[in-house]
């Protein structure tokens, strides 16, 4: 009865332990997208998006109030050579938050010049790789949405 007891609890543990991982201050690795839940209407989604962006030092680039979608102005990525910008749709209770980054770099070789294009932002990488500081932007950007419950889409 013992061995069995221990058993139970050594597995509750690692459970919880394994929960803890993947919490909203530690969002699971190849997160590519966050869903921010809540319950407001989808057009009082769009409005706050809106204004959070505005409040918040980003630009608009692009809105669409028909398909209720908001990309904001590519933005510099401090201490390093790079842009990212966010991509939101919104829906009815649901804020879909995704994003591109990419490093300011071209290669000119042969007369031939090659820009760098935009990447899907994903949670990988080192700390103060690209890569991971554009996640950690967009994190920090969904935290600026009140009274939301956050769930994460991994490749």
């Amino acid at each position: 009865m013992k061995i069995s007891a221990i058993i139970f609890s050594f597995l509750f543990i690692v459970q919880v332990s394994f929960s803890q991982t993947n919490s909203i201050e530690n969002p699971p690795k190849r997160t590519w997208k966050i869903l921010i839940k809540n319950g407001k209407s989808a057009e009082e989604n769009f409005t706050l998006v809106g204004k959070t962006i505005l409040e918040n030092d980003f630009q608009i680039e692009k809105k669409d109030k028909e398909f209720l979608s908001i990309q904001t102005s590519p933005k510099n990525l401090k201490k390093l050579n790079a842009l990212y910008y966010l991509n939101f749709l919104v829906k009815d209770s649901l804020i879909i938050l995704t994003g591109m980054s990419k490093i300011n770099l071209s290669l000119n070789y042969g007369g031939v010049t090659s820009e760098s294009s935009y990447d899907k932002i994903i949670n990988q990488g080192m700390r103060g790789s690209v890569a991971k500081e554009s996640f950690n932007e967009m994190w920090k950007f969904a935290g600026l949405i009140p009274k939301s419950e956050y769930q994460f889409i991994t490749d």
